[in-house]
């Protein structure tokens, strides 16, 4: 492989991994400015994606939703998931930013986003409300977090609990604001949220090739696992056909590795670097989720029931803690704080397409069956400090 084509691939991988690339991405940005024609056109031609680097110093890949793909959203700092009224409000702080010029203050947004809320149905927003307050910081936190606002100076959350002369400033990057709607229509023009994403394939023997290459190589590039089930029927048909061409392209651009079994398919990253979430790992909730998987696997070879009751669930995993003691968390030891544990573990394998959720219950699904766990070594005895007196 020569240096050029190694570029051109830590480029692809790195816009997979941050569609947004910044002064942050460093040689990454570089690579895929310099690149930005042979990229485009891997992108599209390849999973239909949209790459823009018109600006000189940030370069966006506008993905679009395949197959398997379970949408993960917002969340607070503190973990919780948002709901419909903060979404709304993300929305409003979003269509407020883009009259604000390069910067701008907690208290001025909140202004406007009062202002705005009064014009959506069925969403009542008051400046006089500490609820209101709360959910509009948690709403641009995760703008923050979308890197179109920086905190330049003053305290969140003395303006959340609306304590006197509590008050930030924020540098909007309009660039960032700009390119961050990922759609294929503009939302002024359509009537519904699923008319955005709707992708105009025309109706010809070309249009039908480029929609099943497109959905079978983004569920491939993006997915911890590509099922059967995920797939059509005339998808999982050209994944068969072009297997030879997918496992080409997928290594020469993506550095990825096929692998086939009955069940689906997983494309394989030997470097585990395009993932946000790391598993196995060392953490509490992610050696739990691997004791999980572990048992999942047990339990299907001793022919207990597929589905695993969640108070069982829970049981299994406090035992854990007098196993692991000495390296378990401490708030997880009481059986609210391994009922919490065990939504996370559980969490990190639905992420990962490992087990599933089923009318409360944990199922495993076949990816289960990659991973064991290995018994714990006991703790170090702690040495006794003896006080001479």
């Amino acid at each position: 492989m020569t240096d050029e084509t190694a570029e051109l691939r830590a480029a692809a991988r790195a816009l997979v991994m941050a569609p947004v690339l910044d002064r942050d991405g460093g040689a990454a940005l570089t690579a895929a400015r310099r690149h930005r024609v042979e990229l485009a056109k891997v992108f599209a031609d390849e999973l239909g994606y949209r790459l823009d680097a018109t600006r000189p110093n940030v370069v966006r890949l506008a993905k679009a939703v395949g197959p398997g793909h379970v949408a993960r959203g917002l969340t607070t700092r503190s973990g919780r998931p948002f709901d419909r009224r903060r979404y709304a409000i993300v929305c409003l702080v979003l269509a407020v930013l883009e009259r604000e010029g390069e910067r701008t203050t907690a208290a001025r947004l909140f202004r406007e986003v009062a202002a705005r809320a009064g014009d959506v149905s069925e969403l009542a927003f008051s400046t006089d409300v500490a609820a209101d307050r709360r959910a509009f910081v948690q709403a641009v936190q995760a703008v923050v977090d979308l890197g179109v606002l920086e905190l330049a100076e003053g305290d969140e959350e003395r303006f959340a609990r609306g304590q006197e002369g509590g008050d930030a400033l924020y540098r909007v990057d309009r660039d960032r604001l700009g390119l961050l709607p990922a759609v294929v229509v503009p939302p002024s023009l359509v009537a519904t949220p699923a008319a955005m994403l709707a992708e105009p394939y025309p109706d010809t023997d070309d249009g039908r090739v480029r929609r099943r290459r497109h959905q079978v190589m983004r569920a491939l590039v993006e997915q911890p696992v590509v099922y059967v089930e995920d797939l059509e029927p005339d998808e999982a048909d050209y994944l068969r056909g072009q297997r030879a061409r997918i496992e080409r392209v997928l290594d020469e651009r993506f550095g990825l590795t096929l692998e086939v079994r009955a069940e689906g398919w997983v494309a394989v990253d030997t470097d585990a670097e395009l993932t946000d979430v790391r598993w196995p790992d060392y953490g509490t909730a992610e050696t739990t989720a691997l004791r999980l998987c572990d048992e999942l696997r047990a339990r299907r070879l001793r022919g207990d029931p597929p589905r695993w009751e969640h108070a069982e669930v829970v049981r299994f995993v406090a035992g854990l803690a007098a196993e692991y003691q000495g390296y378990w968390r401490r708030d997880t030891t009481d059986e609210a704080g391994a009922a919490a544990l065990a939504d996370e573990a559980i969490a990190v394998l639905e992420a990962l397409r490992v087990a599933q959720r089923v009318d409360g219950a944990l199922e495993a699904r076949p990816a289960t069956a990659r991973f064991a766990a290995e018994p714990p070594e006991p703790a170090a005895p702690v040495p006794v400090q003896e006080t001479l007196t």
